[in-house]
């Protein structure tokens, strides 16, 4: 490999140490990527979108499409990887594309937009890389005054109150017009807190009560709560100091109260400074600290009490509910340690065509009302990207839906689509074959009972060489889709999403 990319330095890094390439490397990423796709097609998930618009219908490759599924599958992701000769080095860092599904009763079209942030204007207008990433450094920065200088919209999709928003959780909510997938303006849900950090994964109750969290890491580190009406105005906001602090991506909430789970990945405030170390190098893995829980009450959004479990990692929840006495239950996907996230999402960018490390599995929290806590795994293997019926949002669910695997070392490690029970684990599955990257899929209702809907989620077809949709019957996965499309083109792999009903 050229420009210094050597295997220690794509898979160097180590829980413990920060995983920092060296400007040579960085460098010779771009090529060293380039060669590594020709012999591994499934790399295309990690490519950059080769446009920055799209527009397509989906032709139908098997099955019969359900005829009362009519409304929008929004998806966001990371897809600007590649620009001005520089290739980002971490897959969270790419501009963010938002994507529009749209099922009529004539058929399935796809839509999808580059958003124009304030960020991507910045580099646009240089010619060049000048703004840090989540995981990469640029050699020439340009000088960042606040969170949404480096805001990358690319994380997930929220449609509340009339409002469609994509979120990247270290700055402002973006809207969207959905007609022209446009960018818009930062939400500002308070004077107050303008430019502060709105998390890229906020619950939104049966209601319309949508709450969410903020992560400031430095200098002084703050967890910031909110409670938004289903009219999207801000009922109340707390900003709470809790140190240390670490990498928070996901929450639960019940009927009384908000749920955080503080894993030992902790920033230094004293390492981060976006000039010369990215947000992810100023974490430490401390498994010393074990890890931490936060339980806030809901009507005061202030600490309740904590819990102290065993040292994990992890980015994404299922649910959470409570139990007559008080006793907190939640799920969540869970690793031993953030290698998955240091060293695979980094290495694949720069051609590594195997994911090492140990990836997150599913797991269940009890929290007891006098401190007591306890985890347990629920079943063998890998899952991430853990779903529900979003009607059972902060009360008892019997069923998460989720991407897995068998754990091995390899490629993508997620080949299967699974619904688990917090109580029982695995319950039902679906294995995609061997040439196709699944993505998140997402839950659409039908009926009354929970689980009883659709799972409609993107995949690429490495084979094919390009992206397709499959929609499943979610209480039958076994049984395969019900309705498989392909587009005419690959798209990047993507990370969160949202259905909205026509």
């Amino acid at each position: 490999m050229t420009g210094g990319l050597t295997r220690r330095s794509l898979l160097g890094g180590v829980c413990g140490l920060p995983f920092v390439l060296t400007g040579d490397a960085i460098a010779g990423c771009i090529e060293a990527f380039a060669k590594a796709a020709v012999r591994a097609p499934w790399l295309a998930g990690f490519a950059s979108a080769h446009a920055d618009a799209f527009a397509a219908p989906l032709t139908p490759l098997a099955g019969r499409l359900p005829p009362d599924l009519t409304g929008v599958l929004w998806r966001n992701g990371p897809a600007g990887h590649d620009r001005f000769g520089q290739r980002y080095t971490h897959w969270f860092d790419g501009d963010g594309m938002v994507h529009a599904v749209t099922f009529t009763e004539a058929g399935v079209s796809h839509r999808a937009r580059m958003l124009d942030t304030r960020k991507r204007r910045y580099e646009t207008q240089a010619g060049d890389r000048v703004v840090p990433a989540f995981g990469t450094v640029p050699a020439k920065i340009r000088p960042v005054t606040g969170p949404d200088d480096m805001n990358t919209a690319n994380t997930s999709i929220l449609a509340h109150a009339g409002r469609l928003m994509a979120l990247w959780e270290g700055g402002s909510a973006l809207t969207i017009t959905p007609e022209t997938l446009a960018a818009g303006r930062f939400v500002v849900w308070g004077a107050k807190f303008a430019g502060t950090p709105f998390g890229a994964h906020p619950k939104v109750e049966p209601d319309g009560t949508l709450w969410n969290i903020g992560c400031i890491p430095a200098p002084r580190p703050i967890l910031v709560f909110y409670r938004i009406d289903r009219d999207g105005r801000l009922v109340h906001a707390n900003p709470v100091p809790i140190a240390p602090l670490g990498m928070v991506h996901d929450f639960v909430v019940t009927a009384g109260h908000i749920v955080v789970m503080l894993a030992p990945f902790v920033i230094e405030p004293d390492r981060f400074a976006p000039d010369h170390v990215s947000y992810l190098d100023a974490h430490e893995w401390r498994p010393d600290l074990g890890t931490r829980v936060v339980v806030v009450n809901k009507d005061s959004l202030e600490v309740e009490r904590y819990h102290d479990l065993p040292p994990g990692f992890h980015f994404h929840h299922g649910n959470g509910w409570e139990d007559t006495d008080g006793t907190i239950r939640l799920d969540l996907c869970q690793a031993p340690d953030p290698g998955f996230v240091t060293n695979d999402l980094r290495a694949v960018m720069c051609g590594a065509r195997e994911f090492g490390s140990t990836h997150p599995a599913y797991h269940h929290v009890v929290l007891r009302p006098g401190g007591r806590a306890e985890i347990e795994r629920m079943a063998p293997g890998v899952a991430e990207f853990p779903v529900i019926d979003l009607r059972q949002t902060g009360s008892r669910h019997r069923a998460v839906f989720a991407l897995a695997g068998d754990g091995a070392a390899g490629d993508w490690p997620l080949r299967r689509i699974v619904r688990f029970d917090p109580a029982n684990g695995l319950l039902d599955g679906w294995s995609y074959p061997a040439d196709h990257l699944p993505e998140e899929h997402v839950f659409v209702p039908r009926g009354d009972r929970e689980g009883e809907g659709w799972l409609i989620g993107p995949f690429l077809d490495a084979g094919r060489g390009v992206t397709g949709l499959d929609v499943f019957d979610a209480m039958h996965l076994a049984d395969g889709p019900v309705w498989q499309g392909l587009l005419p083109y690959p798209l990047p792999l993507g990370l969160h999403g949202t259905f909205v009903r026509s």
